[in-house]
């Protein structure tokens, strides 16, 4: 039954992670929130209103501001936060006015910035839809996973041989392959970031301190973004007043831009770890990654939804 359970495993994993990933996205918000409340983890700042964009109009608009605060270590940093403008007459929200905001470090290593100053709420409607949303996964999974249990364990040479002469199998090992593929790839470039790195990056932008480093050399990676070349850059910097650090990073250099031309790059670093830094505008502009990562999981579940079709095809067209 070697194809049978390979078949199997190959499904089983599948379902098994598109599960976490329902349940990650649903429940992760609200248990940070829970976590936020028991730990009274906010702090408060004010920031100031670099600019604003209406995303959507009407009576209450969708606004995007960009706000200019400092974070932990007393450094000046970008970030966007969006609101809905309950009460537009009001003029609130206008450039180079100052807000209050908060800072979440529950939510770590996700953005922390709101806009209240007032303990994040969650709502319970969100969170029973969520719960019904899991269920509703989970039951399924275990009737129609039973009923194929059920039909290949009672024939399980015919089914065997199924399998064998099907490319249910053949589709599951190339999909995952593929993923893998993709996924270390763009890691590599730089562009697809892991969970550590996610949390490394956090710890930069809000607890590190930013200076001038100068560069010492660069090399052409050979990738290319919006046909723009990824560079990597080998730079050194002064840390804390006297140490001098050596660090690296990589940047998508305009493509009329020559990469001698760059002499100096700011970078972040962190006080308590000066070997851990990074370019500031890659802490700080991370609308591209968030947009690679999610088409990346929308050909994963393409992928996934091909691979799950062709096997319950096999399975019920004997």
């Amino acid at each position: 039954m070697t194809y049978t359970i390979l078949t199997l495993i190959l499904v089983g994993f599948i379902l098994l992670f598109w599960l976490y990933n329902l349940m990650y996205n649903c429940f992760s918000r609200s248990f940070c929130i829970l976590k936020n409340r028991n730990s009274g983890s906010i702090t408060t700042k004010d920031a100031s209103i670099i600019s604003v964009t209406t995303i959507k109009k009407g009576k209450k608009p969708l606004v995007e501001l960009l706000v200019l605060f400092e974070n932990y270590s007393g450094h000046h940093i970008h970030r966007k936060i969006r609101v809905w403008d309950s009460k537009p007459q009001l003029n609130r929200f206008q450039p180079d006015k100052t807000i209050p905001i908060g800072l979440n470090i529950a939510r770590k290593p996700k953005d922390p910035v709101f806009l209240s100053q007032k303990m994040c709420r969650f709502s319970f409607m969100f969170v029973i839809i969520c719960s019904l949303k899991t269920v509703l996964y989970v039951t399924g999974c275990y009737i129609i996973m039973g009923e194929i249990f059920g039909r290949v364990f009672s024939e399980p040479d015919r089914y065997e041989h199924v399998f064998k002469s099907s490319n249910t199998w053949q589709i599951g090992l190339i999909f995952i392959g593929i993923s893998i593929f993709l996924y270390l790839l763009l890691q590599k470039i730089g562009v697809l970031v892991t969970g550590k790195t996610m949390g490394q990056n956090w710890n930069l932008l809000y607890y590190g301190i930013g200076t001038t480093a100068r560069v010492s050399e660069y090399r052409d990676t050979g990738a290319f973004i919006k046909n723009s070349p990824v560079v990597e850059f080998n730079y050194t910097f002064e840390a804390n007043g006297k140490q001098r650090v050596e660090g690296d990073d990589k940047k998508v250099i305009e493509k009329d831009h020559s990469p001698q031309e760059t002499e100096q790059l700011e970078i972040m670093y962190l006080p308590n770890d000066p070997s851990v830094s990074r370019i500031t505008e890659n802490l700080e502009s991370l609308e591209f990654n968030r947009f690679l990562t999610i088409l990346f999981m929308v050909v994963v579940f393409i992928f996934s939804a091909v691979f799950i079709f062709s096997f319950y095809q096999t399975v019920f067209n004997v």
